[in-house]
């Protein structure tokens, strides 16, 4: 059988970890992969509510458990800080989850304009792409 990420620690891997780095360091922009995975999911959204420069990466997260996952955050007011991706090629394609990803946004509230955001604004303004300045 094989397992997931065979070799990986996952020791440091809390979120929670992150606080006093994000309160020593303000201007420093934290992008939490995979959602905080599994049992620290509710550490990722409670950072990136707090913090304007914390977000969520979402690959390796199927679009319809999002709304289980981040059960006890506003939907719509979290998704705002995600930023879309995939675990390629361990995906249905992403397209696919582009589409799944749109889908239960909508029926969780997500207009639009936001869910355009996540699926790939938010990762322009993160990650600067498409401005001159990039080296």
């Amino acid at each position: 059988m094989k397992t997931f990420a065979a070799g990986s620690t996952n020791a440091y891997a809390d979120p929670v970890l992150l606080d006093t780095v994000l309160r020593g360091f303000p201007g420093l922009t934290v992008v939490l992969a995979h959602g905080g995975r599994g049992w620290w999911y509710e550490a990722a959204a409670t950072l990136a509510t707090l913090h304007g420069n914390v977000w969520i990466e979402l690959s390796g997260l199927p679009p319809a458990k999002l709304p289980e996952y981040y059960a006890r955050f506003n939907f719509p007011r979290l998704a705002r800080k995600f930023i879309f991706a995939t675990d390629w090629p361990g995906m249905p394609g992403t397209a696919a989850n582009a589409r799944a990803f749109a889908e239960t946004a909508e029926r969780h509230g997500c207009d639009d304009e936001l869910i355009g955001r996540v699926l790939g604004g938010n990762a322009v303004d993160v990650y600067g792409m498409g401005r001159d300045d990039r080296v």
